[in-house]
């Protein structure tokens, strides 16, 4: 079963993002932008559920010239209901990908193409690797675990592009120049009638 936006917002609540604004911050830019998605229109609809549900806590900050800052806490009940949750079935992920949807259909790019593709999704896994990689800050255990096990798999899937790329583009050429090729005469043609 995924995550819904109330879990993903009591976890936000626990790491310590604590308005509306630091946990959209924190799926866009913070330590949950590598491995969850949380759309800016459904955070404030699941802070007013876990409110009513009394799984969150909120206090308005008074801010010169400018409205009240809502600041939310998770309650003891929202801790709860936050472990209940990451210890039910979680649904195995399943990788969508739209570079692996453009690969599938390959034999209608043009070499070129499919070349600059492979280049830039192992340079892009690379890059996030060494993004992972320079992470300086102490987190808890299990996002620890989380950084180095995506920095491992970053580089596992350049080395995979790199490994596979040749067979790829030599299955593609080949597949090119066998449609280049002229189609075998046709029999009528040959024998001069029917």
């Amino acid at each position: 079963m995924p995550l819904d936006s109330k879990t993903l917002c009591l976890g936000a609540l626990d790491a310590g993002f604590n308005t509306g604004y630091d946990i959209r911050k924190a799926f866009e830019e913070g330590p949950f932008r590598l491995y969850q998605s949380l759309s800016y229109g459904s955070i404030y609809p699941a802070l007013n559920a876990l409110l009513a549900e009394g799984l969150a806590s909120c206090t308005e900050q008074v801010q010169d010239g400018r409205p009240d800052k809502k600041v939310y806490a998770i309650t003891d009940a929202g801790r709860a209901a936050l472990r209940a949750a990451l210890t039910r079935y979680l649904k195995f992920d399943r990788l969508r990908s739209d570079f692996m949807f453009a690969i599938a259909f390959a034999h209608l790019l043009r070499h070129d193409q499919v070349s600059a593709l492979l280049d830039d999704y192992a340079a892009g896994y690379r890059a996030l690797a060494d993004e992972l990689g320079a992470e300086s800050c102490d987190p808890p255990a299990g996002r620890r675990f989380l950084i180095d096990m995506g920095r491992d798999g970053c580089h596992a899937w350049a080395r995979c592009i790199e490994a596979h790329r040749a067979a790829l583009e030599e299955a593609l050429r080949r597949d090119q120049d066998a449609d280049a090729e002229p189609p075998p005469p046709r029999l009528a043609a040959i024998g001069g009638g029917g």
